[in-house]
């Protein structure tokens, strides 16, 4: 963000801001630092009322839709700001970089006009109603009050916006579950589309990033904070919303009893192995008795078609000795399973071993673009909005496109491509009961402990 502070009192502004021709009328009434250049405004703007910046922008002191008239046989030419990278494109344009709000916006020139999208034409009369010296600890800007959402991005101006309302609110209308789809691919899977909801406290979250505040207190969010930093500027409003809605910042705890029913899968191979280890057999596999008594103790035999005796064909057991190997619990030693240090410390420490899982699932061996995976996973774990795993996969699909993971042609990547990359925290997730467990059990809602362990592998 830029600011002119030399030689200045910081004192904040009062400024409402109205999307023109709005009926309702869509507003946001804000407290913005006087020496913010315009530049920054914009962002203020942008964050506040729900824009994505996806399209061009500038600022004027004449309303944009009414032909410039002669005063006293004079006619005064409107002064307007735009973006310094297109400023030679504008004749007579300034740069919105180098002028200041407070210098704009006085008493005697109260209302400004910020216009965004030439397409779509959407234009934002700016009225200065206020001011007041600013206290220590006041933010740079702030959402005070509001009415109703922002319009969609490319929704056709204000009144495309609204007949696309009357489309959505009319079940029988031909093109209704067209714009059901439409709206889905605008605003993605973090958050529902509610006209009437002005989302004060998602736009508040949204300026506090924008000037680097903290989100949270404490360093508990400093993983999900990292995404936020990198989500692109016009989903950010959004995923912030979704991550207040998971509770990210919460504390996660967890009790002994928990813990142990939790970690069961986990618990059961690292002590069956135990400090002796287990004996594998020529082919490197588990002994089949051991791989029946897994099925059997663990209950997963009652939805298993077959012996459940041979590992390799027993893709549960097999897939839990993998996952133990890849967290470092056990390793293969001489034609045998052991402990490692840290299984052995854990074996009879339940809680020691939820965190310990916790902690390892978004970080161990992951490369960047399966890290952002594992933390877009848990976040859906966090918030325990989708229980089908499709649903879970296509959430994590839109989230590493707005964390700008593509393939080489620029598209989205493909659901194969996700899914591989979820597949060694999905694993852990499913050994702890997630998603409905393991073996084609049906998938559950999210129960408050399943939320907190995400919680608490997001905070680690």
């Amino acid at each position: 963000m830029t600011r002119e502070t030399e030689g200045r009192d910081r004192s904040l502004l009062q400024v409402r801001v109205t999307v023109a021709d709005s009926e309702p009328s869509i507003w946001r009434l804000l407290e913005v630092d006087s020496s913010l250049t315009l530049g920054s405004f914009h962002q203020v703007i942008q964050a506040a009322v729900g824009w994505q910046d996806t399209h061009l922008h500038y600022f004027t002191d004449t309303d944009p839709n009414i032909p410039p008239s002669a005063l006293k046989g004079t006619r005064r030419e409107p002064r307007r700001w735009v973006p310094e990278a297109i400023v030679e494109d504008h004749e007579d344009a300034l740069p919105e970089s180098e002028w200041v709000l407070g210098d704009v916006l006085t008493a005697g020139n109260r209302h400004l006009f910020y216009e965004y999208d030439f397409g779509d034409g959407w234009t934002h009369r700016l009225e200065l109603t206020g001011s007041r010296p600013a206290l220590a600890g006041d933010p740079v800007a702030r959402l005070v009050e509001g009415s109703r959402r922002a319009p969609l991005e490319d929704s056709g101006g204000i009144h495309g916006y609204q007949d696309l309302l009357t489309a959505l609110a009319d079940p029988g209308r031909g093109d209704h579950h067209e714009a059901k789809e439409w709206v889905a691919g605008v605003i993605g899977p973090w958050n529902g589309f509610d006209p009437e909801e002005p989302g004060l406290d998602a736009g508040n979250d949204a300026l506090r990033h924008l000037f680097a505040e903290e989100l949270f207190v404490g360093p508990e969010a400093s993983a999900i904070q990292g995404l936020a930093h990198r989500v692109l500027p016009g989903a950010r409003r959004e995923f912030l919303a979704y991550v207040a809605s998971a509770g990210v910042d919460q504390p996660a705890l967890v009790d002994p009893d928990t813990a142990e029913a939790m970690t069961a899968a986990y618990l059961w191979l690292i002590r069956r192995i135990g400090n002796d280890g287990v004996s594998l057999t020529s082919a490197g596999w588990l002994p089949p008795s051991l791989v029946q008594s897994a099925m059997t103790d663990l209950g997963w035999d009652r939805s298993w078609i077959g012996k459940a005796n041979r590992e390799v064909q027993t893709v549960p057991v097999l897939k839990l000795r993998e996952s133990a190997q890849e967290l470092g619990l056990i390793r293969k030693f001489k034609g045998r399973l052991v402990l490692t240090a840290a299984g052995k410390r854990l074996l009879d420490d339940p809680v020691g071993l939820w965190l310990f899982l916790a902690r390892s699932l978004p970080h161990r061996h992951r490369h960047e673009a399966e890290l952002d995976a594992a933390l877009l996973l848990l976040l859906e774990a966090a918030a325990g909005k989708r229980t089908a795993w499709s649903n879970v996969v296509e959430a994590v699909s839109f989230g590493l496109s707005m964390l700008g993971w593509a393939t080489s042609a620029g598209t989205r990547l493909p659901r194969t491509s996700v899914q591989e990359l979820l597949r060694g925290p999905r694993q852990i997730l499913l050994n702890l009961g997630f998603f409905g467990g393991y073996v084609g059990l049906p998938a559950t809602d999210t129960t408050p402990q399943e939320r907190d362990f995400a919680r608490a592998a997001l905070q680690a």
